[in-house]
């Protein structure tokens, strides 16, 4: 893992709906640090399943109807424009 992935956004669907959204908020040499809004998860390297993705890929590829209302506000809280 490196920098590369730093501030970008992980999300965690369940079907074809996204559940969780989280940022990636600090990156070390064996952690991923995420916050999914409530709490800060640190993954170990290994661990870390998640493609991060850029803002702009989230705001194109995904739709308000593919949200849960909880993903939906966290959207909002991350100053994410889903159409």
């Amino acid at each position: 893992m490196n920098n590369s992935i730093l501030d970008k956004y992980c999300i965690v669907m369940i079907g074809y709906a996204v559940s969780r959204i989280g940022q990636v908020k600090k990156v070390t040499g064996r952690t991923v640090h995420v916050d999914w809004g409530n709490k800060t998860m640190i993954y170990i390297n290994k661990d870390f399943k998640w493609i991060p993705v850029t803002r702009e890929e989230i705001e194109t590829k995904y739709r308000k109807n593919k949200f849960t209302p909880e993903s939906l506000k966290r959207a909002e809280e991350l100053g994410l424009a889903i159409r």
